[in-house]
């Protein structure tokens, strides 16, 4: 867990989406799956994104469709 005063530290040195991301990759440590993640976040890969969601969800034995359906439900979106 990100202590809260060193994120808003990190937020008011430049770039807070860049902070984040460097958070992010700090807590992922040695998680190949998770630092390829971010790789695609950083560089915009949506298809990319989606593809390892819907790889996760199946081998998870969960249908990616359902659980798509399911969050935009808990967000209030249609």
């Amino acid at each position: 867990m990100i202590n809260p005063m060193v994120l808003m530290k990190m937020l008011r040195g430049g770039n807070p989406q860049q902070a984040i991301m460097n958070a992010m990759r700090n807590q992922a440590g040695q998680n190949p799956v998770l630092n390829n993640a971010l790789d695609m976040a950083e560089k915009q890969d949506a298809k990319g994104l989606e593809q390892l969601a819907r790889n996760l969800c199946e081998s998870n034995g969960v249908n990616a469709d359902d659980m798509v359906k399911q969050i935009k439900s808990q967000l209030g979106m249609k």
